[in-house]
């Protein structure tokens, strides 16, 4: 096949890909652009924060948890089979895997950096608002400018 046919197939698998695109961009589906207003507060991201921790976590500890319980039989099953070493050490590599990505989850890694921006958001805001407060205006509400 020549560079100028497979360059043909590269641009025109392209374009039906573009076109897929569009079509799934004017579907209307309710989701994406506009639909409504993005309202970040410190509040919201301690909300976040929280069910990081007390959902997201917890479920991701508690699926865990059942994958190790339904596998750990496996282990003691292997006797006498070259691979029940490298299980054992399949086990404990899942679990420090899964023990790293619950912390990424939880009180150590998302809530924490939720919880830092808000507390960044809060202290920025109340910068923002001691900073107007030395303002003082001859306007008041209504009047023309």
């Amino acid at each position: 096949m020549s560079f100028e046919d497979e360059w043909a197939q590269l641009v025109a698998g392209a374009k039906e890909q573009q076109a897929a695109h569009m079509r799934l961009n004017g579907a209307g589906g309710g989701g994406g652009g506009g639909q409504g207003k993005l309202h970040v507060t410190p509040a919201v991201l301690r909300d976040r924060a929280d069910k990081a921790v007390n959902k997201a976590a917890k479920e991701f500890r508690e699926a865990h948890k059942d994958v190790v319980s339904k596998t750990s039989d496996v282990g003691g099953s292997l006797k006498g089979f070259a691979c029940d070493g490298a299980f054992g050490d399949f086990s404990e590599s899942w679990k420090k895997g899964a023990a790293y990505v619950a912390g990424q989850i939880g009180e150590e890694g998302l809530a924490k950096a939720l919880r830092s921006a808000a507390d960044s958001f809060g202290h920025a805001d109340k910068k923002r608002e001691e900073s107007f407060q030395g303002v003082r205006s001859t306007y008041k509400p209504g009047d023309v400018i």
